[in-house]
């Protein structure tokens, strides 16, 4: 396969191609603008003036803002030295040209036509510099002017996609006989992928849901409202939670890219038998505190929305009155602590059991507490959702 042209050069024929291109340019203006000035009828000091003064805006314009931009991204060193060959190359042409207009003039006055091209090149040199240092300046300020207009959009973006999120999670808590609930999330960012929602089933039924979306922003916030709609659709049809993950994976694989997925607890709780079925879709297993144990709930399969047609199994367990639920996102587990280390699913375990007896509003401040006593003041490394089940 042959090679573009611009690949088989050398960074010298690149450099002498700039070169000769800067140097062409500016020589074809200025002497564009001395023909100019020569077809006008003056006496000779007058077109003396115009002439060179036409070579000190040429040159200056030409080079500031047609030829310095060739060389922009050669180093600063070398990029200053072609600059002022530039415009010292367009200067001296220019004046070149003059001379050559008026030759006898300037022959008996020498000193003044010195004089004149010495005073030339110094104003041009001025004015090429101020060109210049306006031109990156307005080009700062139209790049400023960019970004803060990208971010006056990504604001607006997040600031529609935190509303819609809002709108997903539970505004109020369902009285369901015989069973305690409290639930919060809090947002690393403000828009975040953690998800969790309670469905009253009927019949003594209640549904918990907790997920995490992969991504964040966003995208993460319109896969939680499709998540969440399936899951609102198919749950009160499916006949157990390994079912229901089982099409919502479907649902998922279908509406999204490859590269989305999220992790879900799925768990249905019947009031009249204290029967706990649930199904674990790749998520942190929920901890389940009794009387005497401690036993974690990981019966489940894969990821939401990696593959079509995944099954997933069904756990379940009979509760006893005090057991207590907690369903929770990597945020909790996950948070490090200033050495690197990681607060864990034990020490969430032991907090739990240590206070499964209090309020469950006091429970979820305890466990928001202990993770700023372990991470310290700093901001949440993911975003932190616990939801807490207890059988009355």
């Amino acid at each position: 396969m042959q090679r573009p042209a611009d690949a088989v050069l050398t960074p010298g024929w690149r450099f002498l191609v700039a070169w000769t291109t800067a140097w062409a340019a500016v020589g074809v203006a200025v002497a564009a603008g001395i023909s100019f000035g020569a077809s006008v009828e003056l006496g000779p000091v007058l077109r003396l003036s115009l002439l060179f003064s036409q070579v000190v805006g040429y040159s200056a314009y030409v080079s500031a803002r047609l030829v310095f931009p060739l060389l922009a991204r050669l180093p600063f060193a070398l990029r200053l030295v072609l600059d002022s060959l530039i415009l010292l190359s367009g200067t001296f042409f220019g004046s070149i040209v003059a001379v050559l207009i008026e030759p006898l003039y300037l022959l008996a006055q020498f000193r003044i036509g010195l004089l004149i091209f010495t005073g030339n090149t110094v104003l041009a040199g001025l004015v090429a510099f101020s060109l210049g240092t306006y031109d990156r300046m307005r080009r700062q300020i139209e790049s400023s002017y960019r970004v803060l207009r990208e971010r006056d959009a990504l604001e607006r973006e997040l600031g529609i996609a935190r509303d819609v999120q809002r709108e997903l999670l539970p505004h109020d808590l369902p009285d369901i006989p015989g069973l305690e609930l409290a639930g919060i999330c809090r947002q690393a960012i403000a828009v975040g992928g953690d998800y969790y929602d309670y469905l009253p089933l009927g019949h003594g039924r209640v549904g918990l849901v907790i997920a995490d979306v992969s991504g964040k922003g966003v995208p993460a916030a319109l896969l939680m409202a499709s998540l969440q709609a399936s899951v609102r659709s198919l749950f009160p049809t499916a006949l157990d939670p390994g079912t229901l993950n089982a099409s919502v994976n479907n649902a998922l694989f279908r509406a999204s890219s490859a590269a989305r997925y999220a992790t879900a607890f799925v768990a249905s709780f019947d009031t009249e038998t204290r029967r706990l079925s649930y199904s674990n879709a790749g998520h942190l297993p929920a901890i389940l505190v009794g009387r005497e144990t401690t036993n974690r709930c990981d019966a489940g399969g894969l990821p939401i929305g990696l593959f079509e047609g995944s099954t997933y199994d069904t756990g379940g367990q009979t509760l006893a009155p005090g057991d207590l639920l907690a369903l929770f996102t990597d945020g909790v587990t996950e948070a490090p602590a200033p050495d690197g280390d990681e607060f864990g699913s034990t020490r969430l375990a032991d907090l739990l059991r240590a206070r499964r007896d209090q309020p469950l509003d006091d429970i979820i401040q305890a466990v928001l507490d202990a993770l700023l006593q372990w991470s310290g003041p700093v901001d949440a490394h993911d975003d932190v959702t616990l939801v807490l089940a207890r059988v009355r």
